[in-house]
């Protein structure tokens, strides 16, 4: 039997749509009552359209799949360029800057403008660390999981802050921590977040997780 806008179908006919062993679903074709049923050659056809159908939506499947992989292949690869050229050609500039200040440690002044130079590069560092983590993360395997949740919680904190809480997470937090556990870590962490915006008046937060024999949670502000 059939409701709602079935109402009035007289003879139906269904098959399903097939890929491989099994079906992604079924094409139904219905007649208005009083109609006489479907004879076994409109059935043949019926099914002959169903399996061409089927194949559509295979193609169109394994289509949108690639694309995904593409672009999951393309954020990790921009992900490796940030992290290897990046990141340590910020790094090491910073060091060349410190030893600059204490070859002008005689002149205050420099000095200071160095080391500010200096914090800059630690907050550009974090920035780039926090952008590959996205992009590792962000509709990639594990979406959904601990890892991805955490940087969640960074990104929307950073409406209120005002800046992106860094993020560093280590050990495969996404496949060891329980489900159970997993919410209360998320909690703690934007529960963390929270406090230090509204009570620390921080300028700098950095979350870090990791995971082996435990789970070790610390936000620092």
């Amino acid at each position: 039997p059939f409701g709602g806008a079935d109402e009035g179908l007289g003879p139906v006919v269904a098959v399903p749509l097939r890929v491989g062993t099994g079906a992604r679903g079924a094409l139904r074709l219905g007649r208005p009552a009083g109609r006489p049923p479907f004879d076994d050659s409109e059935v043949a056809l019926v099914s002959g359209f169903a399996d061409q159908a089927a194949i559509a939506l295979e193609l169109a499947r394994g289509r949108a799949e690639s694309e995904e992989l593409a672009v999951m292949h393309d954020r990790d690869r921009i992900a490796r360029d940030l992290h290897d050229l990046a990141i340590q050609r910020l790094f090491a500039t910073g060091m060349t800057l410190q030893s600059t200040t204490r070859a002008i440690a005689d002149r205050p002044e420099a000095a200071e403008r160095v080391r500010r130079a200096v914090d800059d590069l630690d907050t550009t560092i974090r920035i780039v660390r926090s952008t590959i983590f996205d992009l590792r993360t962000t509709d990639g395997p594990g979406h959904g999981g601990l890892r991805h949740r955490i940087a969640e919680t960074a990104r929307t904190a950073s409406r209120a802050l005002g800046f992106r809480p860094s993020v560093r997470i280590d050990g495969p937090v996404d496949s060891v921590v329980p489900d159970e556990l997993a919410e209360h870590v998320v909690a703690v962490a934007a529960e963390a977040v929270s406090n230090a915006s509204r009570h620390a008046r921080a300028s700098r937060i950095d979350i870090a997780l990791s995971a082996d024999e435990a789970v070790t949670l610390t936000v620092t502000d």
